[in-house]
């Protein structure tokens, strides 16, 4: 239960930083200044790339100059049916260091010409962790770039590195995320009819959050470890929930959350019922696939991954702390992610 695990630890996944090649690119600068205006209210710092000169990615994130804040709309995005915005970029992942200590991750795939659209995955990391911890859980960097997919892995604002999904927080995530996908389809080439959004923990509930609140923006969202229902209003998607049934943290059979402000957590069963009915349809058929994972599909899109035994983990990827539970190696939430776009 979350209400055991004091705030500050929650989600304390303890798992080595990726390494990656450090390439600064000059079309992603343009992102950073881009998504100034959408990062809260502490967005008040001009945020810039930083190079480094090793191969591991440093946690600290250097002070900048104030620059007037700025929101784009769609009709910054190229009208020309064949982009040149990606010419001339070089592949490999950068450090995006943006407002209110917010950083992210940025991967882009080699053998590409800059003409084509490429498909983006947006992977949200947990409550008070870092990109480099969600990309080493995930390895979704890496495989991405294998599968010549766009990637960028942003993490909470302010220094909880939290997610606004309940209001509990000033920070405008949605306008931050819309905007993402908006300067990333200018300046590297993300087709916007191609983009998905997952997350973990927190991350999986704003990624459901933002998957319902803003149309049209994304393809699918897939959830890891999270259980989140829609709200009113909410436009169906498809939506993949994946979660084991022995998560210490997002009890897979719901319970209080343990933080002021924040919702109750719902059981996984009734929240993917929900996404169904907003879809039209309340009857789901359950296949076990492996043995210890059992799916539950609904016709309009909704499906329900239950892995027994599993934790506050993600099946396929890095082991991390056993207090947080079995990561199982039956299911693999990186492979359904890319298989959606």
């Amino acid at each position: 239960m979350k209400a055991a695990v004091p705030n500050h630890v929650k989600e304390m996944l303890l798992v080595k930083h990726g390494r990656y090649a450090m390439i600064l690119s000059p079309l992603a600068a343009l992102l950073l200044l881009a998504v100034a205006g959408c990062a809260g209210p502490h967005a008040g710092a001009a945020p810039h790339l930083q190079k480094t000169t090793t191969s591991s990615i440093p946690t600290t994130v250097p002070k900048t100059a104030a620059l007037p804040s700025k929101r784009l709309t769609s009709a910054t995005l190229p009208p020309s049916p064949q982009p040149s915005c990606g010419s001339g970029r070089t592949p490999g992942t950068v450090v995006l260091a943006l407002p209110g200590g917010r950083r992210a991750l940025l991967t882009v795939p080699g053998a590409d010409d800059g003409h084509h659209r490429l498909p983006l995955v947006i992977a949200l990391a947990g409550y008070g962790r870092t990109s480099e911890e969600m990309a080493a859980q995930s390895r979704l960097p890496a495989r991405a770039m294998a599968a010549g997919v766009l990637a960028v892995l942003p993490e909470g604002a302010g220094s909880a590195k939290s997610w606004n999904f309940s209001g509990t927080t000033g920070y405008d995530d949605l306008g931050f995320l819309s905007a993402l996908v908006t300067q990333l389809t200018a300046t590297e080439c993300a087709d916007p009819g191609r983009v998905v959004i997952t997350g973990i923990s927190d991350g999986g509930d704003m990624a459901a959050f933002a998957a319902c609140t803003l149309p049209g923006r994304f393809r699918a969202v897939v959830t890891v470890a999270a259980s989140f229902m829609p709200r009113t209003g909410c436009h169906p998607i498809r939506i993949v929930a994946v979660h084991g049934d022995a998560d210490p943290l997002d009890p897979y059979r719901g319970g209080p959350d343990g933080r002021p402000g924040y919702p109750a957590i719902p059981p996984a069963t009734t929240a993917i019922t929900a996404w169904a009915d907003l879809g039209g349809c309340g009857t789901g058929t359950t296949s076990r696939v492996a043995p210890d994972v059992a799916t539950t599909t609904y016709p309009c899109g909704a499906q329900l991954v239950t892995v027994n035994g599993g934790g506050h983990t993600w099946p396929g990827g890095a082991p991390v702390n056993p207090s947080l539970g079995l990561t199982t190696s039956e299911y693999d939430a990186t492979a359904t992610v890319l298989g959606l776009l």
